[in-house]
C-alpha cells in the first residue's frame, strides 16, 4: 500500500479558499504570473477572466488569506500560493496558462524594468524545461546592472531582488547567478545576506562578489588621548582613511601590541564611533612587550599581587572577570564594569570586586571552581573608593576605604567589621598587604600612616607628614616596606624593623607618643629619587632590584631598590596609568592609546596613533587653521574636486566672484559639508577711493552664509583700519578665520604701503607668503606658506616634506599627469599622518648634494622623507643610531602611482650597521614612517635619528 504525498499548506489554504469563495481562487490564479498587482491590473484581471463578477470581488482578494501583502498601490499573493497556482494551471489548463502570460505582459508593458524581468523569469521557469544557468544570468542582467550602480536606484533595486528574486521557482532562484545578486544586493544595503544564501560556499567567494559592489569610502579618523574617533563621512579636520564598502564599510582595527586581537567595526553612513582603547600588558622592566590585551570602545582594569591577579573586560555590555588563583583561571560573568578591584597576596585566594550591585567576592571552591558571594551595602552607607586585603592577627580581612576610615571586614562581607581604622583627613591611597599584616594610608593632608593590625588593633606604629600630596602609594609584601611618590616628583621608601635601608637608623619604635604618632625626622624614610613627573603608580620589583614607576606617558621610569638613585627611563608604546608586579621579575601594565592598525576588506592599512594633538598658540585663530590645506577654486569653474579630503584638503576658498545668497554659492557650501571640507571666501582688495561699508557687508553676508573664513588676497594694500574692523568682525563667529595671502604670485603691480605686510600680520588669524629656500639653512619653525604655481617638480616634492603648506595650486587636484597624481599621493600621506602636522623639522645628512632627507617628528610619530634632484637613480646612505633591536621604516607614500592602491604590500626597510640605505630613481621622492620594534630595549627606539640638531 503506496501512502498519498503531504499536501503542501498552500494546496490546503487554496482549497479551503475554493470551498467557501472559489471567485476569489479564480480571481487570484490571473495573478500568479505577475510580481505585484496594482489597482489597475486587478480591475483588468477581473473583467477579462471573470466578466460577470462585482466589484467586491476583488475587496474579497485584497483582504484574503491568499495574499501576503496589500496596500493602497498593490497586492502581492503569498509566494507558495502564487507557485501552487502556476502549477496547478501548467498541469490543467495551458490555454488559459499564456491567457495570464499575455494579459500580465500587456498591463505592464510600461511596468519598471524590474518588474519586468521579474515577470519573464517566472514565465520561463513555469513554462518550460530547467533554465541553464547562462539562461538566467542574461534574464538577470539587467538586475545587476541596477545593482552595480551607485545611487538611490541601486538601493531600490537592491531591495526588489531580496524581496522578490526568493519568490521566484527554486530552478532560478537557486541558480548561482541569483545566488550573486543577491548577495550583491544585501550588500549594497548595507545587509547580511539572507538566511542560507551565504552558507552555499566559502567566505572568500562571498567575499569576492560582495566586493563587486564596493566603491572607494572616506571614513575620518580623528586621534584624541585614549583612542580614535571614526567618522563617515568625514568631520571636518578629521584624518582620511580611505576603505572599499557600500552602504556598510567593514573594518578591522587592533592594536599594534604583540598579542593584540582584531575588532570588527562596520561603519554606515552618517555613523560615529567613538573608540577608547584600552590596553593591559604583560612587560619586562626594560619596557619590552611580551603580550597585550586591548580593547576598542570596552574598558579594562586590573590587578595583580604576589602570583594572584584579576582582570575585567568589560565589551559589547558584558562584562567578563578572570581571576587567577595562581594555579588556575577561573572566568564569571559581572553585571557591569567593576569601580575597584582587589586581591589577596596570600593565605587563602581571594579577590574582590566593587559594582554597582555591590561587592562581589570570588573565592576558590572545593571543586576548583570560582566561589562568587554579592554583598550588598546598607542602604546609609557610602561605597568605598579603595579595596584591599589584609590581615588582623591570623585571619585575612578585606580593607574597605570610606571617608576617614578603614574598615577591616571577615570574609569580605562589610557587615563583619571586625576594626576600624580612622583617620584625621579623608583618605585618598591605599596599599595593603596579607603576607606583610600591614595597611598604609595616604590621607587628604599628605600624612601617610602604616598600621600593623597582624598583631594587634591598637595605635598605628608609624605616622608622619611629608608636606607634598601622595600621588601614588605601594609597597614590598616580602620586607614590608612602603613606597610612595609624592607631588613634587619624589619617591620615599620607609622600611620596619629589620628590613634593609640605604640610609638613617631605620625605624625602632624609640620617641613614639602615647599615640603612637612620631615625631617627623629625617631618617624616618628615605628618599630614593626625584621623577621628571609625579607618579600616578608604582610598583616593587625586587626580582628585578628596582622600583618602577608610570607617570601616565608612554614609558616607565626605574630606580634601584633598595638603594635608591638616579631614575631612567624605558619607552613603552602606550601611555602607562598603572603598574603591578608580576611573578619573575616581570610587570602587568594598565594604559590606553598606542598606535592602531586599521585594515578595510581590501587588505590596505593604516596606521594612526591616539594623542592630544596640540592646539595652536593662542591668538593664532581657530585650531582647524593650524593643520588645514587649502585651494582657490578657478573664477571661470569653480567647483569642488570629488576627492577633496582624500587629497588632504582640509578647506576651499571661493572666488571673489562668488556672491553671497547665490544658488552657485548656496550649492557649494552645502557640497564642501558634505565632504568634510572648510569653506573660506575670497576678498580682494579695497579700492584706494571705495568706501568700506559695502565691502565689510558683503563680508558679513558670507560668514552668515555658513562660511568658515575669509581670505585676503593682496593683503599688504588692505588698510589697517579696515584689517581692525574686519577682525572684529571674525570675532563674533566663533571658529572664523581670517586669512591673508602676502606671497609673491599675488603681489600688486603697484607699490605696497611699508607698513602694509605688518599691519596683515598683526591682525589675520594666519598670513600666507612664499615657500621657504630649499633646502633651507637649519631647522625650525617656518613661516605658513603656499605653493606657487608652476613650482618644478622635485622641488614641490621637496617642499610638501617641510611643514607650514597652507594652500596647493588648483591645477594639482585638477590635473590627471602623472607629477600632479604623484603630488596629490604626498598631499594625501602629509594628512594622515600626525607626525607631518608639527612644526619641527630637522635636514639629516645623506653625503650626497642632490639628495635630501627630511625627518618630521611629532605627536609621538616619527617621518622620513627623501628626495632626489639627480638625472640618475641614487643610493641613499642615512647614517641612523642602531637600536636594539633595530626599528622598521615602512614606505607610506612615493611618486609612482600603483595601479590600485592595495596591489603590493608597504615595503619596510631596516638601518643595517647604524646605516639605513635606499635606493631612489631618478627625481624621485619616497617618505617612510618609523615604526618602532615592539620589543623596544633602549630609549633611542622611539626615534632612532635623536633629538633634533639645534
Amino acid at each position: 500500500m503506496t501512502a498519498a504525498p503531504e499536501r503542501s499548506s498552500a494546496f490546503r489554504l487554496i482549497a479551503e479558499q475554493r470551498r467557501d469563495q472559489p471567485d476569489v481562487v479564480l480571481l487570484a490564479r490571473s495573478l500568479c504570473l505577475a510580481a505585484q498587482a496594482e489597482p489597475y491590473f486587478l480591475r483588468g484581471a477581473r473583467l477579462r477572466f471573470l466578466p460577470r463578477s462585482g466589484i467586491g470581488l476583488e475587496a474579497r482578494l485584497w483582504f484574503s488569506p491568499l495574499v501576503e501583502a496589500a496596500d493602497s498601490r498593490a497586492l502581492v499573493l503569498n509566494p507558495e500560493v502564487s507557485a501552487e497556482l502556476r502549477q496547478e494551471l501548467s498541469a490543467r489548463d495551458l490555454s488559459l496558462l499564456g491567457s495570464v502570460r499575455e494579459y500580465t505582459r500587456t498591463a505592464h508593458r510600461s511596468a519598471p524594468p524590474l518588474v519586468r524581468a521579474f515577470e519573464d523569469l517566472l514565465w520561463r521557469a513555469t513554462i518550460g524545461p530547467r533554465p541553464a544557468e547562462a539562461e538566467v544570468e542574461e534574464a538577470l542582467a539587467p538586475l545587476f546592472r541596477q545593482v552595480l550602480a551607485e545611487g538611490a536606484g541601486a538601493a531600490d533595486a537592491s531591495r526588489w531582488v531580496l524581496r522578490f528574486l526568493p519568490r521566484l521557482p527554486e530552478d532560478v532562484h537557486g541558480s548561482w547567478p541569483a545566488w550573486r545578486l543577491q548577495v550583491m544586493a544585501a550588500e549594497r544595503l548595507g545587509m547580511e545576506p539572507p538566511t542560507g544564501v551565504a552558507a552555499r560556499t566559502d567566505a572568500d567567494r562571498v567575499r569576492a562578489v560582495r566586493s563587486l559592489v564596493h566603491s572607494e569610502v572616506d571614513i575620518g579618523v580623528r586621534p584624541v588621548a585614549d583612542g580614535l574617533v571614526l567618522t563617515r563621512p568625514p568631520e571636518p579636520d578629521a584624518l582620511v582613511c580611505p576603505a572599499s564598502g557600500a552602504a556598510r564599510v567593514r573594518l578591522r582595527l587592533r592594536a599594534a601590541l604583540p598579542g593584540a586581537g582584531w575588532h570588527e567595526l562596520d561603519m554606515y553612513a552618517d555613523e560615529r564611533a567613538a573608540l577608547r582603547l584600552g590596553v593591559i600588558a604583560e612587560a619586562l622592566p626594560d619596557g619590552t612587550v611580551l603580550h597585550a590585551r586591548a580593547e576598542l570602545g570596552g574598558t579594562l582594569a586590573c590587578v595583580r599581587a604576589a602570583g594572584r591577579g584579576a582582570t575585567a573586560v568589560t565589551a559589547d555590555g558584558h562584562t567578563a572577570l578572570s581571576v587567577d588563583d595562581g594555579e588556575t583561571v577561573l572566568p564569571l560573568e559581572l553585571p557591569e564594569a567593576p569601580a575597584l578591584l582587589a586581591v589577596a597576596d596570600a593565605g587563602p585566594a581571594a579577590t574582590a570586586a566593587l559594582t554597582g550591585s555591590g561587592l562581589h567576592v570570588v573565592s576558590t571552591a572545593l571543586d576548583g571552581t570560582a566561589d562568587a558571594v554579592l554583598h550588598r551595602f546598607p542602604a546609609a552607607a557610602a561605597e568605598p573608593t579603595a579595596l584591599g586585603w589584609s590581615r588582623l592577627a591570623r585571619q585575612t580581612v578585606l580593607c574597605l576605604v570610606s571617608g576617614t576610615d578603614v574598615v577591616l571586614a571577615a570574609d569580605g562581607d562589610p557587615r563583619r567589621e571586625l576594626a576600624r581604622l580612622t583617620h584625621s583627613a579623608r583618605v585618598v591611597g591605599l596599599w595593603s598587604s596579607v603576607r606583610a599584616g600591614t595597611v598604609a594610608v595616604a590621607d587628604a593632608r599628605g600624612d601617610l600612616v602604616v598600621h600593623r593590625p597582624a598583631s594587634g588593633t591598637g595605635p598605628p606604629t608609624t605616622l608622619w607628614g611629608t608636606g607634598q600630596a601622595i600621588t601614588a602609594l605601594t609597597g614590598d609584601p616580602a620586607s614590608g616596606a612602603v613606597v610612595w611618590a609624592t607631588e613634587d616628583g619624589r619617591v620615599h621608601a620607609w622600611r620596619p624593623d629589620g628590613a634593609p635601608e640605604a640610609g638613617g637608623d631605620g625605624v625602632d619604635g624609640a620617641g613614639e607618643t602615647a599615640t603612637g604618632r612620631r615625631d617627623r625626622e629625617e631618617d624616618d624614610w628615605d628618599v630614593l629619587a626625584v621623577l621628571p613627573a609625579p607618579a600616578t603608580s608604582l610598583a616593587v620589583s625586587p626580582e628585578s632590584g628596582l622600583v618602577v614607576a608610570a607617570d601616565g606617558g608612554p614609558r616607565l621610569l626605574r630606580l634601584p631598590w633598595p638603594e635608591g638613585g638616579p631614575a631612567t627611563g624605558a619607552p613603552v608604546p602606550f601611555p602607562v596609568r598603572k603598574v603591578c608586579p608580576a611573578p619573575s621579575g616581570r610587570l602587568l601594565l594598565t594604559g590606553h592609546g598606542g598606535e592602531v592598525e586599521i585594515r578595510s576588506e581590501d587588505g590596505r592599512a593604516h596606521l594612526f596613533t591616539p594623542a592630544p594633538v596640540p592646539a595652536a598658540p593662542g591668538g593664532a585663530g581657530p585650531a582647524w587653521l593650524r593643520d588645514s590645506v587649502g585651494v582657490v577654486l578657478p573664477a571661470s569653474d569653480p567647483r569642488l574636486p570629488s576627492r577633496a579630503r582624500r587629497w588632504g584638503l582640509g578647506h576651499v576658498c571661493l572666488p571673489a566672484s562668488c556672491e553671497p545668497g547665490a544658488p552657485g554659492t548656496t550649492a557649494l557650501v552645502e557640497e564642501a559639508r558634505a565632504q568634510g571640507l572648510r569653506l573660506l571666501a575670497c576678498l580682494d582688495p579695497p579700492d584706494g577711493t571705495a568706501a568700506h561699508g559695502p565691502l565689510l557687508r558683503r563680508a558679513y553676508d558670507l560668514l552668515e552664509e555658513g562660511l568658515d573664513g575669509l581670505r585676503l588676497r593682496e593683503a599688504a594694500r588692505w588698510p589697517e583700519p579696515l584689517l581692525i574692523r574686519l577682525r572684529h568682525l571674525l570675532d563674533a563667529f566663533p571658529g572664523a578665520a581670517l586669512v591673508g595671502v602676502a606671497d609673491g604670485h599675488e603681489a600688486p603691480d603697484g607699490p605696497e604701503p611699508a607698513s602694509g605686510s605688518a599691519a596683515a600680520a598683526a591682525h589675520c588669524h594666519l598670513l600666507v607668503g612664499a615657500p621657504p629656500g630649499v633646502p633651507a639653512a637649519a631647522p625650525g619653525p617656518l613661516s605658513p606658506w603656499a605653493l606657487p604655481p608652476g613650482t618644478p617638480y622635485p622641488e614641490a616634492c621637496l617642499l610638501l616634506a617641510l611643514p607650514g603648506c597652507h594652500e596647493v595650486p588648483f591645477a594639482v587636484l585638477d590635473a590627471a599627469t602623472p607629477r600632479t597624481t604623484a603630488l596629490r599621493t604626498l598631499l594625501a600621506a602629509r594628512a594622515s599622518q600626525l607626525a607631518l602636522h608639527g612644526e619641527d623639522f630637522t635636514f639629516l645628512p645623506t653625503g650626497d648634494p642632490r639628495l635630501t632627507a627630511v625627518r618630521r617628528s611629532h605627536a609621538g610619530q616619527t617621518v622620513l622623507c627623501l628626495t632626489s634632484t639627480a638625472d640618475t637613480p641614487v643610493l641613499a646612505r642615512i647614517p641612523v643610531p642602531d637600536p636594539e633591536p633595530a626599528a622598521a621604516f615602512v614606505e607610506i607614500a612615493h611618486d609612482i602611482p600603483a595601479p590600485h592602491p592595495a596591489a603590493d604590500e608597504p615595503e619596510t626597510v631596516r638601518a643595517a650597521e647604524g646605516v639605513l640605505t635606499l635606493p631612489l630613481g631618478p627625481g624621485r621622492t619616497r617618505w617612510f614612517r618609523l615604526r618602532p620594534a615592539q620589543h623596544s630595549r633602549s630609549a633611542e627606539a622611539t626615534d632612532p635619528f635623536g633629538p633634533p640638531t639645534p
